[in-house]
């Protein structure tokens, strides 16, 4: 076969590699970037970690953890994103009717909001997503035991938070 053949049929076979990642390591990975970041920078944070990996393919196929590299790599690419949100004065909302108020009512999304930005990812990672705690790990490139410690500590906050008994 000519170099131009053999060429082709490794970036095919390199395509191939990476929809497979895709597929296969992309839901996790939105999944922490969006609980670290929310929706809308999550998601955006996620595209740029994708696009980091399909430019650097062949490095970040040969990574012993390539879901927790380019989880790094999204928190790099939502920083700016983050830093200009924090500009922008925060929207203010009128107080909510009286008649729409639950007494003593905290919502769960506020609560989990309330959370380090650590312990609320691998709450949700793990208790929301039923990701395990090596799966976890893997993604934010962290040990399982401190995978464990947040959401040990993550849940305790909810808790008390929603009134529960610890």
């Amino acid at each position: 076969m000519s170099d131009s053949v053999d060429s082709v049929l490794v970036a095919a076979d390199e395509e191939a590699d990476y929809a497979l990642f895709v597929r296969d390591s992309g839901p996790l990975l939105r999944r922490a970037l969006v609980a670290r970041y929310g929706v809308e920078v999550g998601v955006e944070a996620t595209n740029d970690a994708l696009l980091v990996a399909w430019r650097e393919w062949p490095a970040v196929s040969g990574m012993d953890n390539p879901v927790g590299y380019l989880f790094r790599a999204g928190q790099s690419a939502a920083r700016p994103i983050v830093r200009w949100r924090n500009r922008i004065a925060p929207l203010d909302f009128p107080d909510e009717p009286a008649e729409h108020r639950m007494a003593d009512h905290v919502d769960l999304f506020v609560a989990l909001s309330r959370l380090n930005a650590n312990q609320r990812v691998a709450v949700v990672l793990v208790k929301s997503h039923g990701h395990t705690y090596a799966e976890a790990a893997e993604a934010l490139g962290v040990t399982e035991a401190a995978v464990g410690n947040h959401v040990r500590r993550g849940l305790r906050a909810l808790r008390r938070q929603l009134g529960e008994q610890p």
